[in-house]
């Protein structure tokens, strides 16, 4: 395991602590948060004990099938969320310390392993799928390429950077753009590999860059967003955003406003030319019940609200800086560290104790059939 693998371990390993011993002894407990995907009326789950891909009917919340994968597993596994493209379906698994780290394809309906191509090291990010290639990143900071048809990783691609890669790789035409735990923002050719250009910034990235007419940007572990010309790699002159900690997230562009969480507890609302904070934002999360919160997962646009979850378990919708609804009613029971999925016209959230809940965007109220509770061991 390279020194990344083990910091990588380590910091998630930290974060979860308290929400691992607060955990019920029962109940299945994620060792990373879960990675959550809804698509083409699936969701997918990594949740259980032992942990597996559960693949639920998006509408019923029924489960329809598992995927994990064939050799049998002991150890503390780490999964990334789930990619579905090209009529298949794609994951990182690793095993810590039994060299099992790979991607794995599998069929999106019945969840049959179909092939998998061995990685080094942990995949946190989620794969990219693009005309026929899926794209990871790796904690021993090697990017893969892999043609899905050969089933097999490209000759042609090669590249590593210094330190980890946790962040999944945003595919653009024929380009990559990665950020790396090394401080580097690194625009790609996507057929060999080949570095056009790269920039580095203040602090490590675990999150995509979004790219917005021709800016990329990006959050860090210096509590910055920052922008960069996507053509170039030139900092944006004048643009400048600095959280009270770090950006764990990927910023959301919505109705021409940049919306970015950090684990300070606030959302902020950017003005996306320069970074200033646009008022009445940001929203401070901590109003809610009165204590510290974190938001690590990504904002999201349901509608006209822009939907957050914090660390301590509330689901909250946001409009104007102003709590519109909050789920749940009462006391939360499990953390919400992974991003919500907007799916039509409901939210998918994933708990730390496993569950699966659907809720209607525009009341917050749990759709009738959910929450999906996996089986216990």
């Amino acid at each position: 395991m390279t020194q990344w693998s083990r910091i990588a371990a380590g910091i998630i390993g930290l974060l979860l602590l308290s929400l691992i011993l607060s955990a019920c002894g029962s109940a299945p407990v994620a060792q990373n948060w879960p990675g959550l995907t809804v698509a083409e009326g699936n969701v997918y789950v990594i949740s259980g004990s032992p942990q597996q891909v559960y693949i639920l009917d998006a509408e019923t919340g029924q489960q329809k099938a598992t995927f994990a994968p064939q050799e049998e597993t002991k150890g503390v596994v780490y999964w990334s969320p789930v990619t579905v493209g090209g009529g298949l379906a794609f994951v990182g698994f690793a095993e810590d310390g039994k060299g099992t780290a790979g991607l794995y394809a599998f069929d999106p309906e019945s969840g049959q392993e179909l092939w998998h191509v061995p990685a080094g090291s942990l995949i946190i990010g989620a794969p990219t799928y693009t005309e026929g290639m899926v794209y990871f990143g790796s904690s021993d900071g090697v990017l893969h390429a892999v043609d899905v048809e050969a089933q097999r990783e490209s000759a042609a691609f090669s590249f590593q950077s210094e330190e980890a890669l946790w962040a999944s790789p945003l595919a653009v035409e024929e380009r990559l753009y990665v950020a790396g735990m090394d401080h580097f923002v690194y625009c790609l050719d996507a057929a060999s590999g080949e570095v056009l250009w790269k920039t580095e910034v203040g602090g490590a990235m675990a999150s995509r860059p979004l790219l917005s007419d021709g800016i990329l940007y990006v959050g860090a572990f210096d509590g910055q967003v920052y922008a960069l010309d996507a053509e170039t790699g030139a900092l944006v002159e004048g643009f400048h955003f600095q959280a009270g900690n770090w950006v764990w997230s990927e910023p959301l562009m919505a109705d021409g406003l940049l919306y970015v969480t950090a684990l300070d507890g606030k959302l902020y609302a950017l003005d996306p030319a320069s970074g200033d904070v646009v008022p009445p934002y940001p929203y401070d999360s901590h109003e809610i019940d009165g204590k510290k919160n974190v938001l690590r997962a990504s904002p999201v646009q349901a509608g006209e609200f822009i939907i957050v979850a914090t660390e301590s378990g509330y689901v909250i919708a946001v409009q104007d800086a102003q709590r519109v609804w909050a789920w749940p009613g009462g006391i939360p029971t499990a953390s919400v560290l992974t991003t919500p999925i907007v799916s039509g016209d409901k939210v998918y959230i994933a708990l730390m104790n496993g569950q699966v809940q659907a809720l209607e965007a525009e009341t917050g109220l749990a759709v009738a059939g959910w929450p999906f509770k996996p089986p216990s061991e």
